[in-house]
């Protein structure tokens, strides 16, 4: 039996239907043919070896891979970055790149913030002037207390009127209301100069008021006080402007 005729189109690369088949002779087929299929099988090799070697790893360590043992570290070394730290591994999927912090706490940064040198120099003072006045104030109150104390009630003498500020009963209260409070009668005698000056005020309006209407009604006024020319220097001429 004779083998078909193996002619090719002068075309083509590849053989007439008439020539063997692909599985009888591997050898004839062109080098650029092979590539595409060793390429996929390779690719999905990898792929499955890099995620056995990923979830055997975290289940391992207990925790999540690449974050202390540097899981990405030798299975994405040779692929190229991009941006939003992720690398390419295939269409539709992205495997994150590793980052090396220096410490468990995450990643490090340079906060750029203003100075904290005014408010902590403000909280300083105003601790110091507080504790300056605050410490010899409660010293004196204390000693007010353990070798004074407080007054008690009695009987007033005969012909004697206390002042205003012996009713008090704390000795710290009797020397505010003695050294910066007026006594009730002084308030008096204030309250009543205050009314006086203002009906006073409210007289001197009215007259003022009766002066400006007789005024108006008899036509004077306080014109006289102000000086006149004299006569002489007075012009009658008739004057074709009234400026000339």
């Amino acid at each position: 039996m004779k083998l078909a005729s193996t002619r090719r189109c002068p075309h083509s690369t590849w053989p007439s239907r008439h020539s063997p088949s692909l599985v009888d002779c591997p050898s004839r087929l062109p080098l650029p043919t092979l590539l595409p299929s060793v390429a996929v099988v390779a690719m999905a090799a990898m792929s499955l070896l890099q995620r056995a070697s990923v979830a055997a790893l975290t289940a391992l360590s207990g925790r999540r891979a690449g974050t202390r043992l540097g899981v990405g570290s030798f299975l994405t070394r040779s692929f190229p970055k991009t941006v939003g730290g992720c690398r390419p591994w295939r269409r539709g999927f992205t495997f994150p790149a590793p980052v090396r912090h220096s410490g468990d706490h995450g990643k490090r940064l340079f906060v750029i913030k203003p100075s904290l040198y005014y408010d902590a120099r403000f909280l300083r003072l105003m601790k110091f002037y507080l504790l300056l006045t605050g410490i010899p104030v409660i010293i004196g109150i204390t000693l007010v207390n353990i070798f004074i104390g407080e007054a008690e009630l009695a009987e007033i003498p005969e012909g004697y009127i206390p002042e205003h500020w012996e009713y008090y009963k704390h000795p710290i209260s009797r020397w505010i209301a003695r050294t910066f409070y007026d006594g009730p009668e002084k308030n008096y005698e204030k309250t009543l100069a205050i009314l006086q000056i203002e009906s006073e005020k409210a007289d001197l309006r009215l007259k003022e008021l009766e002066v400006r209407r007789l005024m108006r009604a008899r036509g004077d006024g306080p014109w006289y006080q102000y000086p006149t020319p004299e006569k002489e220097f007075i012009d009658y001429s008739p004057k074709s402007t009234p400026d000339n």
